[in-house]
């Protein structure tokens, strides 16, 4: 299972114009011979306005601005022939805009936070900018080629199976057999944010890298000065896969990739207490190495099964696994059951790589009934499973009788120093936090429940949802009841939002005047569509709780999809 490049999502005015004049120059100069190229154009633009709650007492303006363009020339060899070789050409652009970055600061500190000269780098954040581009997919792809036996893609492109999300530039060629499977082999760059118009949403957790322009030179910021901001470098990458083509009712898909690590990269967050300085590792190094499969069957007339797993050879553990079963018990009524566990893992260069990791796992019932044509329902309800080593309660406590305190030494703040001379306490502490004994695996169960209604007609919807999850950690309980009406055959929409929900952390002590909280919300909607290629919409959120008091959100969103 792979995606072809993901549908529009967002730009900013000055590249937005770019992109724009670029993009008619190409359907310009389109050859007029090439009269069966069709051309595709979409765009999304939306905006948001919102504060956020700061921890220091001051509220964040977030005025963002979200603003994609595609645009795709299809059958590029002319005239179309099922089963013949076709050509396509996909771009499509994004840019994040945060024009309220700074707003809480005074004005003599405006723009501290991106630009390092002002106020001396005290509030300079590293990555930060007011703008990002991304050049989310832009290749060319040929279909049916060397008599069907082949397709390539060539550029930015996206790869999803069992292992995720994933996107790189470089080259992707697929075999296509008659032995009912097809093999997959590609290569080339994962995306890296830091690098020239790229992102960092699918490079692997646990690193902040970003580019380092403008670092180390006279006035401006010193890497030392931030270890933990790792320098951004190109990251080799390379993937062999094995997908089932038929038949119809079966699928399944094994996929193998590893990605390096190249460039210069910290070792430590301190200076070193020997040499001193910030050591360093450089070189090719394993970023990610995994392996994973997917499956699943589907009878329309019985049911069907799922199940795959992902296994991380860096970590050497099963990182997530699933399974599912679907039972089709009549025309109307679907009954299942799913399982998932989920292991995090992180870049090789990561030193969450040290901590101790967990897994959770959730397993979930659920029905799904459709009364009419127009009403359905559904329920669900499972567990949700968290393991750790070793009782938190009861560790702090074996910690603070090693270091020769009360047992209650972390509650009541009298934390035990280890720097000086007693090397005698330090060991002892250190021991009891490692003693197996003190760490048996200790597991922690969630009840979840959900309860969902809904009645949809050409003109209208309205949808009742409502959720608990609740164990010792906390709870949060709640509903939501939604509606949409149109009018004029849908060319106009109003809509509405209310919501109530409760949670809590599960300590008391730690709020003992107010444990738990209930907030509400309601969201008021409209849109309107000018023309059948594009529509316009706008909503406005009011919530309120006694935590934060309230927050208001207003966003305006323009979408734009043309086909010649």
């Amino acid at each position: 299972m792979r995606a072809s490049g993901e549908r529009p999502r967002r730009l900013t005015s000055r590249a937005r114009a770019i992109a724009a004049a670029g993009l008619t120059a190409a359907v310009v100069a389109t050859p007029r011979q090439a009269e069966a190229v069709d051309v595709e154009i979409t765009g999304t633009t939306a905006f948001q306005g919102y504060e956020v709650a700061s921890p220091w007492g001051y509220e964040l303006e977030r005025r963002r601005l979200l603003q994609t363009l595609g645009f795709s020339l299809y059958h590029l060899q002319g005239d179309y022939a099922p089963g013949k070789a076709d050509y396509n050409v996909r771009v499509m652009v994004r840019v994040d805009a945060d024009f309220g970055l700074g707003a809480h600061l005074p004005s003599s500190q405006t723009g501290g936070e991106t630009d390092y000269e002002v106020l001396g780098g005290s509030r300079f954040i590293p990555g930060l900018a007011p703008a990002q581009f991304d050049l989310m997919a832009a290749y060319i792809e040929g279909r049916n080629v060397a008599d069907g036996w082949l397709t390539f893609r060539a550029g930015r492109q996206y790869v999803t199976d069992s292992l995720g999300w994933w996107s790189f530039d470089g080259g992707l060629v697929r075999l296509h057999t008659p032995l009912y499977f097809e093999i997959e082999a590609y290569g080339g760059f994962e995306q890296r944010g830091g690098n020239p118009i790229s992102t960092s949403r699918y490079e692997s957790q646990g690193v902040w890298r970003g580019s380092h322009a403008g670092f180390d030179q006279e006035g401006g910021p010193r890497s030392s000065d931030f270890p933990s901001y790792q320098m951004a470098s190109y990251a080799p990458a390379f993937g062999v896969a094995i997908e089932s083509a038929g038949p119809s009712w079966v699928h399944g898909r094994v996929t193998y990739r590893r990605v390096y690590n190249t460039g210069e990269a910290f070792v430590r967050q301190y200076p070193d207490p020997v040499g001193g300085g910030y050591p360093t590792v450089d070189g090719l190094r394993i970023s990610s190495e995994r392996l994973g499969y997917a499956a699943n069957l589907n009878k329309t007339d019985l049911g069907g099964l799922k199940g795959g797993f992902t296994y991380d050879f860096y970590n050497q553990l099963v990182a997530t696994a699933f399974g599912g079963l679907e039972v089709y018990a009549t025309d109307r009524v679907t009954i299942g059951l799913d399982a998932d566990h989920y292991t995090p893992t992180f870049d090789a260069d990561s030193i969450f790589n040290w901590f101790t990791k967990n897994p959770t796992t959730t397993t979930t019932a659920r029905v799904e009934a459709r009364f009419t044509r127009e009403i359905d329902l559904s329920a669900q309800g499972g567990t949700r499973i968290w393991g750790t080593e070793g009782d938190p309660e009861e560790l702090a406590g074996i910690e603070c009788q090693a270091a020769g305190l009360p047992v209650t030494c972390k509650e009541d703040g009298a934390f035990f120093d280890a720097s000086g001379t007693d090397t005698e306490g330090t060991d002892a502490l250190a021991q009891a936090a490692r003693d197996e004994a003190n760490r048996p695996m200790t597991y922690v169960v969630d009840g979840l429940g959900q309860l969902a209604a809904r009645w949809r007609s050409t003109l209208g919807c309205v949808e009742l949802r409502s959720m608990v999850q609740w164990g010792e950690r906390g709870h949060r309980v709640g509903a939501d009841l939604s509606g949409e009406k149109s009018f004029d055959g849908g060319r106009y929409s109003v809509g509405a939002r209310l919501s109530v929900f409760d949670f809590g952390d599960g300590v008391a002590s730690r709020r003992p005047d107010d444990p738990d909280t209930t907030a509400f919300s309601y969201v008021l909607g409209a849109g309107f569509k000018p023309l059948d290629l594009s529509r316009l919409s706008a909503e406005f959120e009011h919530d309120i709780n006694e935590r934060v008091g309230h927050r208001l959100r207003v966003m305006a969103r323009l979408d734009v999809h043309w086909v010649r």
